[in-house]
């Protein structure tokens, strides 16, 4: 049986890479949410639904083997109001974050795919978070589109997505650890 020998500086920038991507993943439950540096405002439906970005963060890690391929997460704080009298379905794996390239990000969020409900006359407010390589740029302006996420009855609202800068963003960059090879 023949083995083949790890050089250890491929464990040690595996191992860097790998704490890189934890410290992204877990920053946001550390990191807290400011408002926007600038926004569009609240969105408002014809039927009495307003939408609007209240609070969010921004982290853009850049590594040099992935040249021009930033890793970035936006979490964003997002309030609904409903002024109609029916019942308002979220829906908050529809919410796309439209990005500076033109990308359309899916929300990455913690139990996205349930469905939340806002009565006639209430308000509610929950986080999204988006995650992407190269597509999120954290000092440019962002789009949060509801698309079909916001149903009164099973008629989508008809609003406009509510543009923002993130008020500040965090940029890492990875040390570059030697291949070996």
């Amino acid at each position: 049986m023949t083995t083949t020998p790890v050089s250890m500086f491929a464990v040690s920038r595996a191992a860097a890479k790998l704490a890189l991507t934890l410290a992204l993943a877990l920053s946001p439950a550390c990191a807290s949410l400011g408002p926007p540096a600038r926004t569009s405002g609240p969105s408002v439906s014809r039927e009495g639904i307003e939408l609007a970005v209240a609070a969010q963060s921004c982290t853009q890690s850049s590594d040099p083997d992935w040249l021009d391929q930033d890793l970035a997460e936006a979490v964003v704080e997002v309030h609904v109001s409903n002024r109609t009298a029916a019942a308002l379905t979220v829906r908050r794996g529809d919410f796309r974050l439209v990005t500076p390239d033109g990308s359309a990000l899916g929300a990455d969020s913690w139990r996205a795919a349930e469905p939340l409900v806002v009565g006639g006359g209430e308000a509610r407010a929950f986080e999204l978070r988006f995650q992407a390589r190269g597509s999120i740029a954290c000092r440019r302006e962002l789009w949060l589109d509801p698309r079909a996420g916001l149903v009164v009855g099973s008629t989508p609202a008809a609003i406009e997505p509510v543009r923002f800068v993130p008020w500040r963003s965090r940029t890492t960059e990875a040390s570059r650890v030697p291949s070996g090879t």
